[in-house]
């Protein structure tokens, strides 16, 4: 299974200018409902469970690497958008260093397999030093893609 199977250059973002959590969990979830993804009326309630999901424990895990995640029926398969920050952010990550870049992921409650798949992958993919220092030198969103569809 390849993560691009899941993330089209659409869904893709270059630039992410957060500072904090909130602000970047904002960023993505806003890229999920301008996409369609996720139907606007649905968004708070998306955003308080990724939320209350960050206050278990952050999903800044350490790599640069940010993974909120969250199952919920609000989306009726599996959703993913990425992004990245140049500049990095506080994420609250676990090993204290900021994030580059993050992943949010949406998945169905009753997805259980795939999407501990998906966050496997993810998370495996970027233990790879060289992608990350390739996500990184990335021009712009298609680069990004392009990294990401040659690594996983």
């Amino acid at each position: 299974m390849k993560i691009t199977k899941y993330l089209p250059l659409s869904q893709i973002s270059a630039d992410l200018e957060a500072k904090d959590k909130k602000a970047a969990i904002e960023f993505l979830l806003k890229m999920m409902t301008d996409r369609g993804m996720v139907q606007a009326e649905k968004a708070p309630e998306v955003y308080q469970a990724l939320l209350e999901r960050e206050a278990l424990t952050s999903t800044g895990l350490g790599y640069g690497l940010a993974l909120p995640h969250v199952r919920t029926e609000v989306v009726p398969k599996i959703e993913l958008v990425f992004a990245r920050s140049r500049k990095g952010m506080d994420f609250e990550a676990l090993d204290g260093n900021p994030v580059y870049f993050l992943f949010l992921v949406l998945a169905p409650a009753r997805c259980v397999d795939e999407y501990l798949k998906v966050i496997s992958l993810i998370s495996s993919l970027m233990k790879n030093e060289s992608v990350r220092q390739r996500l990184l030198s990335a021009k712009n969103a298609e680069e990004i893609f392009g990294v990401i569809d040659r690594a996983a």
